[in-house]
Order: C-alpha cells, then structure tokens, then sequence
C-alpha cells in the first residue's frame, strides 16, 4: 500500500480502486468504528462526506476523493480566501442542522446540553476536499453530539491559531489571510462561536497532539481572539 496522507492521529493509505485506508496510530478500535457508523447516518442524511465501506479493528476503508483541499484550493487563489471561508461557514451551518443520534449523545455525555447536534470539532480548511461532486468534509475521528457554538468556535482557533507547518516565507505570506478567512467563516456559520470559546478553548487544550506553540496560543491569545471581529459586545 502506498502511503498517500498523514494527519495528526491517523495515516491514509491507497487500496486501489477508488479506495483509502484510514489508519488510526494508536490502534483506537473504537474510534474507526465510531467513525465508521458516524458516517453512515451523515450519508442517510445527505451531508457531504466520504462513502464509507468497511471496519476492521484501528482500519477504515473509505471513498478516495480526488481533488484539492481547500487549503491547498487557497494557496493557489489567494484572492479568494473570502468565498473559500464563507464556504466553510456554510459545511459548518448545514452540519448543525442535523440532530445528533441518540447513540452520539450516549457517548458524548451529560454536558453536550439541550438538543445537541453533530459536531465535527476539526472542521478547518484542510479537512475540505473540493471535489467533483462538490465540497466534501473528512477528518471525522474527533466528531460528537454537541453545540454548533463550540464547533464553530474551534473552527476559529484553528484557523487563527494552528501551527500550519509551513515555510517561514510561505508562512508569511499566509497569516495575513487567517484573518480575512475567519471573517468571511463568521458571516455564514449561523451561530456566534464567542458563546462556546470557553469551552472550545479547552478541548482544543485537552487534544495530545498540539504543538507547543499552539498550547501557548491557545492559553494566551485564544480567550480574546474573536474580539476584533464584532463591534457589539459579547451577550452575557
């Protein structure tokens, strides 16, 4: 098997015949079997995700999608971060029209609060791949039952704050855009994500695989890191 992309927690590899193989490092069986069974109520349901075809222990096998990931889409055409981030806020509302199954709401817990809905909680622009059949959303292994406010709100920092691992000089040339990016995400993702920072700051802090620049961001920046985007002040 060819390895063709590796994220934090999981490498993907090719099967051929319009195949990945997902492969979660830890060998978390739950975690490809939630996944698994995740993405086949978000296919009943229509939303734009991957076919999924089997499970195997830590193993996922998936739909390969062809095409560029929206980051990639906007290091290319820089000049339109604005219609790439409104695109993002509009995954983000269509998600979180969909009521989360009792099953989600089971495993997230008591805290996920009246009528929760499903939440990604990794929904950044390189977990978008702009295909043929449209924008598809991957990267799911960090979904659950919860509010639209802190997935939107984790959209945010993510965007602003992850270390992107890029070339000084590319890097440069990128973080201006951050900016521009969340603004346009905000005009479409249908919530205010100022109302669950709190709490996306903090499972942003929990996640093992920050980087500790991030952990520094995350604790020092985050907490006001929406402030320069509304002009009213935050509902109390």
């Amino acid at each position: 098997m060819d390895l063709i992309a590796q994220g934090r927690t999981a490498d993907v590899f090719d099967l051929g015949e319009g195949r990945v193989l997902r492969r979660y490092r830890d060998g978390d069986h739950d975690e490809a079997a939630r996944e698994a069974k995740l993405l086949e109520h978000l296919a009943v349901l229509h939303y734009p995700a991957p076919h999924v075809y089997g499970v195997d222990g830590a193993d996922l096998v998936l739909e390969r999608v062809e095409g560029g990931t929206l980051f990639q889409e906007m290091m290319h055409e820089p000049a339109q971060f604005r219609r790439y981030g409104r695109l993002l806020g509009e995954l983000h509302a269509r998600l979180h029209r969909l009521s989360a199954p009792a099953w989600l709401v089971d495993q997230a817990g008591p805290a996920v609060g009246d009528a929760p809905v499903i939440v990604h909680r990794d929904l950044h622009p390189q977990n978008v791949i702009l295909s043929e059949r449209g924008p598809l959303v991957i990267g799911w292994g960090s979904a659950s039952a919860g509010r639209a406010e802190v997935d939107a709100a984790v959209t945010a920092i993510l965007v602003l704050g992850a270390d992107l691992g890029l070339e000084a000089s590319v890097a440069q040339r990128v973080e201006p855009f951050r900016t521009m990016l969340v603004d346009a995400f905000l005009e479409t993702c249908g919530v205010d994500p100022r109302d669950g920072l709190d709490e996306a700051i903090g499972f942003r802090l929990s996640t093992a695989n920050n980087t500790a620049e991030e952990t520094r961001w995350l604790r020092e920046e985050a907490p006001d890191c929406l402030d320069a985007f509304y002009l009213e002040p935050r509902a109390v």
